[in-house]
C-alpha cells in the first residue's frame, strides 16, 4: 500500500491522506509507457506512412493518366488506318497510270509495313509510332509516283489523249457479267478464254469512246469473212494512234462511220443484244501492240478504265505486271487495224 499526504500551507486546514494500491500504480505506469511509446512511434513513422500514401495516390494518378492516353493513342491508330486505306487506294489508282502508261512502277513501290509487337503495356504507342512512321513513307512513296505521272502527263499530251482511260457506260448504269480471262462458253459450254469485258446494260445505253482516235470500222463483219468477228453482230473499233485499238461489240445502233475522229466521252453507239447474244450488253475490248509490234494483243480493259475502281483492283494491277503472251485469239480483221505506218 502507498500512502500520500497531502499538506495545505493553510496549518489550521486537515491533512489529506490518499492510500493506492501498489499493482496499480505500476499497472498504470506500465499502461502510461505504452501510450507514450506508441505516440513517439507514430511520430516518428509518420513520415513513411506520407510517403506511401503519396506514393500510391501518385501511382493511381499515372496509371488513369496512362489509361487517358493509351486510350487516345488507340483512337489515333484507328483514324491512321483509314488513312492508311485512303492512301493504298490513291497508291493502287497512281500505279495503275504508271502501268496504263508503261511506266516503271518500281519507283516508290510498297505499301504499309505491319508493325512488330513490344511489351503489352506499350503496344498502342510502339504501334502508333510505327504507323506513323510508315504513313509517312507511304506519303512520299505516293509523290514521287505522282510527280513522275505528272511529268509523262505533261510531256506526252497526246500519247494520253489517245490511252482508253474511261469507261465505255454510264458507271450507274451496268453491271460487269463476264470479266477478262478463262470462262466456260454461254454457247458451247466448253473452255473459252473471254478477251474483253461484258458489261450488261438496257437497250439504247450510250456507248462512249475510251480514248481519242479514228473509227476503223463501223457496222457488221460480213459472215462469209470471219465467223468469229460476224457473231459479235454490229461492231465499232477504234485506233488510237499506234498504241491502242478498241471493240464494242452486239451494238444496237451505231452512230459512227469508219474513218471518223471521235474524242473520248463522244457517244458512237448504243447498247443492244445483235449477234450472239444472251442479253443487251456490251462487248468491250482493248487491244495493245506495246510489247508485240506485229499484233494487237488483248489486255484486261479494266486497268484501262481509270474512273471506276474495281473490288479486286490490287489483283488486277499483279496480274497484269505478269508478262503474258495470249496467243490463243481471234486475230483481228485488217479493217480493224486501219491503215498508217506502225511505230518502229
Amino acid at each position: 500500500m502507498i500512502e500520500i499526504q497531502i499538506h495545505p500551507s493553510d496549518i489550521r486546514r486537515r491533512v489529506r491522506y490518499f492510500f493506492l494500491d501498489r499493482r496499480r500504480v505500476v499497472t498504470g505506469i506500465v499502461v502510461l509507457s505504452i501510450v507514450l511509446a506508441g505516440l513517439i512511434g507514430s511520430m516518428a513513422a509518420a513520415p513513411t506512412v506520407i510517403r506511401r500514401v503519396y506514393k500510391v495516390n501518385f501511382l493511381k494518378e499515372q496509371r488513369e493518366e496512362r489509361d487517358i492516353q493509351r486510350e487516345r493513342l488507340r483512337e489515333n491508330v484507328v483514324q491512321m488506318s483509314s488513312l492508311e486505306r485512303s492512301l493504298e487506294d490513291q497508291r493502287i489508282r497512281v500505279e495503275k497510270l504508271m502501268t496504263v502508261y508503261g511506266l516503271d512502277r518500281s519507283l516508290g513501290q510498297g505499301g504499309f509495313s505491319t508493325p512488330m509487337r513490344g511489351h503489352v503495356a506499350d503496344e498502342p504507342l510502339d504501334d502508333g509510332r510505327r504507323r506513323e512512321i510508315s504513313l509517312q513513307t507511304a506519303m512520299r512513296r505516293l509523290q514521287q509516283q505522282l510527280d513522275v505521272v505528272a511529268r509523262y502527263e505533261a510531256e506526252n499530251a497526246d500519247i494520253v489523249r489517245h490511252t482508253p482511260s474511261i469507261l465505255p457506260l454510264p458507271a450507274d448504269q451496268f453491271v460487269l457479267t463476264s470479266p477478262f480471262g478463262n470462262r466456260v462458253s454461254p454457247f458451247t459450254r466448253a473452255a473459252d478464254f473471254h478477251k474483253g469485258l461484258d458489261l450488261s446494260a438496257p437497250t439504247g445505253t450510250s456507248i462512249y469512246a475510251t480514248a481519242d482516235g479514228v473509227v476503223t470500222f463501223a457496222g457488221r463483219v460480213p459472215l462469209g469473212t470471219s465467223v468469229n468477228w460476224w457473231r459479235f453482230g454490229n461492231v465499232v473499233t477504234i485506233k488510237h494512234s499506234d498504241r491502242f485499238i478498241t471493240i464494242y461489240g452486239h451494238c444496237d445502233t451505231v452512230k459512227v462511220r469508219t474513218g471518223q475522229e471521235v474524242r473520248q466521252g463522244d457517244t458512237i453507239a448504243t447498247v443492244g443484244s445483235t449477234g450472239w447474244s444472251t442479253n443487251s450488253h456490251l462487248h468491250y475490248e482493248v487491244r495493245t501492240d506495246l510489247e508485240l509490234a506485229d499484233r494487237f494483243d488483248p489486255i484486261d480493259p479494266r486497268i484501262y478504265i481509270l474512273n471506276y475502281q474495281w473490288s479486286n483492283e490490287a489483283l488486277l494491277l499483279m496480274r497484269a505486271r505478269a508478262i503474258k503472251e495470249y496467243r490463243n485469239f481471234d486475230p483481228l480483221p485488217t479493217a480493224f487495224t486501219g491503215s498508217g505506218k506502225r511505230r518502229s
